[in-house]
């Protein structure tokens, strides 16, 4: 460790001169010889190495929206060299479809994270439309075998709001806050009437049973908690 006069500090390393002013440096030997006032440096900070002319800056991290533009980049990617290799292929290469489709979910997965990593139901309820609709897909590219509006959607409603609640309670969230959730399936169900009315849905048992069951549960949501429900839907759509 070195010591300049001129800038008052202490360098660490074996230096000729001070890397501020590039004046001469003197070592503890020469300090002494030289008769500078002690008061102006602490002699013990020549002999450790934690002192620095410069300061040590931390490492840049890669920010949320940073890493987001990398994703999509590598999604754009991955969506450009599958075009190209099904131009050029075709049929050979039939699986470029089910790799776009699962990196475009897995991108929306990265996007929902990201935004609403704070927010464990929001990430939640984002992934349970992304596998509706990405499941109702797979199941009409594959000839449509009904699978998709007749168990799958019933069956991940109930699951999504059963899993919702523990959550809540886990967290010990006010029902004010979960609520709003609990009306996206029920608004999702409800839908499952479409499928009924438009035949695609051939063995509506488990639909009907669904749509039945959150009929009754927003029945006794109104009756009972009106105050809250219009409370989360007043924070939801800023009202």
């Amino acid at each position: 460790m070195y010591y300049c006069p001129k800038c008052k500090i202490t360098i660490r390393g074996n230096k000729q001169c001070c890397p501020l002013c590039e004046g001469k440096i003197l070592d503890k030997d020469g300090m002494r010889r030289a008769a500078i006032d002690e008061t102006l440096y602490d002699i013990d900070d020549l002999e450790d190495d934690y002192n620095e002319a410069f300061p040590i800056l931390n490492e840049r991290k890669i920010t949320g929206h940073t890493f987001a533009r990398i994703c999509t980049f590598i999604l754009a990617v991955i969506i450009v060299m599958c075009l190209t290799l099904r131009y050029l292929f075709g049929d050979m290469v039939s699986w470029t479809g089910v790799t776009i489709l699962g990196s475009v979910v897995a991108w929306l997965d990265i996007l929902a994270v990201l935004r609403y990593r704070y927010n464990v139901l929001k990430v939640l309820a984002v992934e349970v439309i992304v596998a509706i609709i990405v499941d109702y897909y797979i199941d009409k590219i594959t000839g449509f075998h009904g699978w998709s509006v007749t168990w799958m959607i019933p069956f991940c409603l109930v699951g999504h709001t059963i899993v919702t609640f523990i959550i809540a309670k886990a967290m010990k969230l006010r029902f004010v806050e979960y609520i709003i959730y609990i009306c996206l399936d029920a608004f999702l169900a409800f839908l499952q009437i479409i499928f009924i009315w438009n035949g695609e849905n051939t063995l509506p048992y488990a639909a009907v049973f669904v749509i039945a069951g959150f009929v009754i549960t927003l029945v006794a949501t109104f009756l009972f908690r009106f105050r809250e429900l219009r409370s989360a839907a007043g924070r939801m759509f800023n009202v």
